[in-house]
């Protein structure tokens, strides 16, 4: 049985602050078009991404993230950047405090079929990337980043 780590130390800490480290993956179609998904808890858009689990690497959870909530396989191209500080603090609807250190991956569609999971995201959709819908707040240099291209992976 694995532990979920996450729930387990909120049985100490209740809703104060933790770290948190997240994956998140920067996917686009054939035609340039960005996958973001309508997160069932904001109602803003957000590219799929996911908590870090114990055992897991940064890599294996977008991996993992991504089958889960969009249906889609991906391979992982490279790192776009490393994020955190005052855009990644974030409360959680139950109240839950985080400060999240995100991985922001390009990835690559090796298969599967696009479908929402209805749990994480309403909606799942390819944009183009001048007419992105509204970004959770902390996507937003992330998404511009990986628009931007650079060839080094961003960080401060």
């Amino acid at each position: 049985m694995t532990v979920n780590y996450t729930r387990w130390l909120r049985s100490y800490v209740g809703h104060q602050r933790l770290l948190q480290l997240a994956s998140s993956a920067f996917i686009t179609d054939g035609s340039g078009n960005v996958l973001l998904g309508q997160r069932s808890d904001v109602m803003l858009w957000a590219p799929p991404s996911g908590v870090v689990q114990l055992g897991e690497t940064p890599a294996q959870t977008v991996i993992r993230e991504v089958r889960e909530e969009s249906g889609l396989d991906v391979a992982i191209e490279r790192l776009i950047g490393v994020y955190s500080g005052h855009d990644f603090e974030w409360t959680y609807p139950n109240g839950d405090q985080a400060q999240i250190v995100s991985m922001f991956y390009a990835c690559r569609i090796l298969g599967g079929t696009l479908v929402a999971d209805r749990r994480e995201f309403i909606s799942l959709n390819f944009y183009p990337r001048d007419r992105l819908p509204p970004l959770m707040p902390r996507y937003v240099r992330m998404v511009r980043d990986a628009l931007a291209g650079h060839a080094e992976a961003v960080f401060d």
